[in-house]
């Protein structure tokens, strides 16, 4: 019996998050506001809100361009580098998984600029 619950909950999880991703995906990104900061930009694209790093105009070329495809990605939810896979979590969190090594990958992106000197927040 556990096991039949637990298959119908994980099954409602998946259907709940394709139902979110199809909302978003059918919104277009509407830009609410920059950070106090400075440093992030505020999207709301359906029933989810994005908060993305702002290309750092004095970075070097590679770093714009990871932090390019990373914001692509998170408002998109399609990565231009990688098959990604979005999906939205039970608390609601959307996140795209990118492959291994892929400079829209947080962490990735996050590496790559602190290597050339720039600080790019998570």
């Amino acid at each position: 019996m556990n096991g039949r619950r637990a298959k119908a909950r994980r099954r409602a999880e998946r259907e709940h998050s394709e139902q979110q991703l199809a909302a978003i995906r059918a919104a277009v990104p509407v830009r609410l506001r920059t950070t106090e900061d400075g440093q992030h930009e505020v999207f709301q694209r359906g029933p989810a809100t994005f908060v993305v790093p702002i290309v750092p105009a004095d970075a070097p070329a590679v770093v714009r361009e990871a932090v390019s495809v990373h914001r692509v990605a998170r408002l998109t939810l399609d990565c231009p580098r990688c098959p990604s896979e979005a999906k939205v979590t039970e608390a609601g969190l959307v996140y795209v998984r990118h492959r291994a090594g892929c400079v829209g990958d947080t962490e990735v992106l996050v590496r790559l600029a602190e290597e050339h000197g720039v600080a790019v927040q998570r």
